[in-house]
C-alpha cells in the first residue's frame, strides 16, 4: 500500500478510537521507512496521546518538539547510549535534516556511545554502528588460529595414516 493510503486509514482509526491499530500501521510504515522524521513525528505523537512517555521520547528524539520529560523517560528506560542510537532505528545519518535542538541532542547522544564503545558511529544500511578498526592484534589473531587449524589438520592427518597401516 501507498504511504498516504496507510496514513489515511491511520487517521480513520483515530477518528474512530481505534489507536492500537493505528500504533500498528504507523510502525508497519516506519519500518519501511526508517529515516521519515515525519513519521516518527507522528508516533511520538500518539505514543504522548496514550501516555507511554518514554516510547513518545523514543520516537520523537529526533523531532524539536520532544519534551526533556520524554527524552528523559526514554533515557532511564534504556541507560545505554549504544542501545538508544541503535533504538532510534534509522539507517542514514539525519543530522543534516534536524533542526538545532534535535542535532544536538543527537550529537550528545553519539559522543555518548562513542565514549561507551570506545569507537566512532559509522552509519550504514543497517543503522548505525561502532566504527571497526583493523589492527596489528586483529591480523595476528588471525595468523595465530590459522596456525593452530593446520597444526591440528597435520596431526589429524597423521593419526588417520598411523591408524590406517
Amino acid at each position: 500500500m501507498a504511504k498516504d493510503h496507510v496514513l489515511a486509514k491511520v487517521e480513520a482509526d483515530l477518528r474512530r478510537g481505534h489507536v492500537h491499530p493505528a500504533m500498528q500501521r504507523l510502525a508497519s510504515l516506519n519500518a519501511a521507512y526508517p529515516d521519515d522524521l515525519d513519521l516518527r513525528a507522528r508516533r511520538a505523537a500518539l505514543y504522548r496521546q496514550v501516555g507511554n512517555v518514554a516510547e513518545a521520547g523514543r520516537w520523537g528524539f529526533l523531532a524539536e518538539d520532544a519534551s526533556a520529560q520524554e527524552i528523559a523517560a526514554f533515557e532511564r528506560s534504556y541507560p545505554g547510549a549504544w542501545q538508544r542510537v541503535r533504538l532510534l532505528t534509522v539507517t542514514a545519518d539525519p543530522t543534516d535534516r534536524l533542526g538545532p535542538v534535535a542535532g544536538a541532542r543527537l550529537g550528545r547522544l553519539v559522543e555518548q556511545a562513542e565514549r561507551e564503545g570506545r569507537a566512532p558511529v559509522t552509519w550504514t544500511e543497517a543503522g548505525p554502528r561502532p566504527e571497526e578498526h583493523s589492527s596489528l592484534w586483529d591480523a595476528l589473531g588471525c595468523l595465530v588460529a590459522g596456525v593452530v587449524l593446520v597444526a591440528l589438520t597435520v596431526v589429524g592427518l597423521i593419526t588417520v595414516l598411523r591408524w590406517a597401516w
